[in-house]
């Protein structure tokens, strides 16, 4: 049996979950009601982080899953990794020149990117009803790839 419900939403709540269901192809008041029915709520709206990441975080709902999980388990890349871990080392020491510190503060920034990135898909992830792993089972896996 189902019952007629009009809601009257304000606008931000309606166009978040409007991205939504156009990420997802459905109809809006088909995401509503699974929402509500499953008493989930939906991923947090990206409209209040920063506009340099926003069209990212956007551009991660319309993801199938399978890229989603590659974006959430990648990592900076190595050289990059390495170069930061090196002048954070010497930024601990005091023996940063300022290209240096110009250079880590762009690394840092890049690093900081992707985790937010890796955070929004991960959460979109559980979200869908994807498995997340533990922090113990991310540790381990990134600790073999690193051997």
């Amino acid at each position: 049996m189902e019952s007629t419900v009009t809601l009257t939403l304000p606008t931000h709540v309606y166009d978040n979950y409007q991205q939504k269901a156009e990420a997802m192809n459905k109809p809006v008041n088909q995401v509503i009601e699974e929402v509500i029915c499953a008493s989930q709520p939906l991923p947090p709206s990206v409209d209040d982080v920063p506009e340099y990441l926003r069209d990212n975080l956007k551009a991660l709902e319309k993801v199938n899953n399978e890229e989603l999980r590659c974006i959430a388990e990648s990592h900076l890349e190595s050289t990059k990794q390495r170069k930061l871990d090196k002048l954070a080392e010497k930024r601990d020491e005091g023996r940063l020149t300022a290209k240096e510190r110009y250079e880590l503060d762009e690394l840092l920034e890049e690093g900081q990117k992707l985790m937010v990135i890796k955070a929004h898909a991960w959460v979109l992830l559980k979200w869908r009803g994807e498995p997340i792993p533990t922090y113990d089972e991310l540790r381990e896996r990134g600790q073999k790839e690193w051997r």
